[in-house]
């Protein structure tokens, strides 16, 4: 048969490349940990990239072996959480649209109540990302986070309401203009718990009452059968 070279790895290069990996792992958690203090006590605009890799201990020639600007530094110290909420989101959506044809409309307002629920535990979960973008985040591209998932919201309830109407499961009416104040509200008062600092179980309370309060506002608007 043929005689076939089998490679002989070196151990001690195997080592030096782990070690080598563990170190640019530890620097840029490093550039990470100071870069969301430092967002954090003076917001993106006013957050220094010189004070950051200053405190970090590193020069702006490191830094720039993870991250092309403070933007992108910010950005992923954000997106992730940012995503996985958005992506939520439009799991909730399709979850009202699911109840359409297994003629559970009735159940929308518990079903948001849940997804609620859900959203605020994820939130805590993540808490000084939801913290960056609500406070800190003017000069970026999350800075209107709140209001892309406002017209999100409103956009694919709209419709929702548009396929109630056409089966007959949905009396009651509410200009645009109105939907999106309601709903901008609603938003603005959840992400309230995050801008005070609100414990998390005391959020969770919080939530509740929220819910109970603008749950009776839709069912003053309109019913769905």
């Amino acid at each position: 048969g043929k005689c076939v070279n089998i490679p002989v790895v070196c151990t001690g290069g195997i080592l030096a490349l782990e070690e080598s990996l563990m170190k640019n792992s530890e620097t840029k958690k490093k550039i990470q940990e100071v870069g969301k203090r430092e967002f954090l006590k003076k917001g993106f605009k006013d957050a220094s990239l010189n004070h950051i890799v200053t405190k970090a201990g590193f020069t702006k020639g490191a830094f720039y072996g993870y991250y092309a600007d403070k933007t992108a530094l910010f950005e992923d110290l954000v997106s992730a959480a940012a995503d996985g909420l958005l992506n939520q989101f439009k799991d909730a959506q399709k979850a009202h649209f699911d109840l359409i044809p297994e003629n559970r409309t009735k159940q929308s307002r518990e079903l948001s109540t849940q997804y609620l629920r859900h959203f605020v535990e994820y939130i805590y979960e993540h808490f000084d990302s939801f913290k960056l973008i609500l406070c800190c985040a003017n000069g970026t591209k999350y800075e209107n986070y709140i209001h892309d998932l406002v017209a999100l919201e409103v956009a694919r309830t709209e419709q929702y309401f548009t396929v109630l109407r056409e089966q007959g499961k949905l009396k009651g009416n509410a200009s645009p203009e109105l939907h999106h104040m309601i709903t901008s509200a609603y938003f603005t008062a959840v992400f309230e718990t995050v801008i005070h600092d609100m414990p998390r179980e005391k959020a969770i309370g919080y939530i509740e009452e929220l819910a109970v309060f603008f749950n009776s506002g839709w069912d003053g608007l309109f019913c769905i059968q």
